[in-house]
């Protein structure tokens, strides 16, 4: 079943995140994310598929999230800090 998750990582490292933030991550089939932060996770992303991209590239990271969503794959969208600010 498709589902996106919008996940924030805190301001870096995994002692940073919250529990709600590891578990998205551990659900998803697909990691999508900035490449920096993509490796402050990397132990979590073992057997996932990972689509990472360079800086300034947020809304493409952001239409792939969604169209490896659309293709019915649960796919997490990693950023730093807090998802809703």
């Amino acid at each position: 079943m498709s589902k996106l998750f919008v996940v924030g990582i805190g301001p870096g490292g995994l002692n940073h995140m919250t529990l709600e933030a590891r578990e998205a991550i551990e659900r998803a089939e697909v990691v999508v994310g900035y490449q920096t932060y993509l490796e402050f996770i990397e132990p979590l992303l073992q057997g996932k598929e990972v689509v990472s991209s360079g800086m300034m590239r947020e809304v493409e990271r952001c239409s792939q999230a969604l169209s490896i969503a659309a293709s019915g794959k649960r796919v997490a969208l990693v950023s730093s800090g807090d998802a809703g600010i």
